[in-house]
C-alpha cells in the first residue's frame, strides 16, 4: 500500500492537496502540507495530481 509523501522544500503550502484529498490526510504546518493520516490514504493521486510543485509522491 502506497502512502503520500511531502517533499517540503518544494511545498509552497498552496493546500491543494488538503482540499482535493477525500481521505483527509493531510494538515498546513507551519504553512506546509504535512501529511498527518498516511494509514487513511487511498491511494486515488488527487493529491499528486493537483500539486502544482509536484511536492507529493505516493511511496
Amino acid at each position: 500500500m502506497a502512502v503520500p509523501k511531502v517533499e517540503a522544500a518544494k511545498c509552497d503550502g498552496c493546500g491543494n492537496c488538503i482540499d482535493v484529498c477525500p481521505a483527509d490526510c493531510f494538515e498546513m504546518q507551519d504553512n506546509k502540507s504535512v501529511v498527518v493520516r498516511p494509514d487513511d490514504c487511498v491511494e486515488c493521486m488527487a493529491c499528486v495530481e493537483n500539486c502544482p510543485t509536484e511536492a507529493i509522491e505516493l511511496v
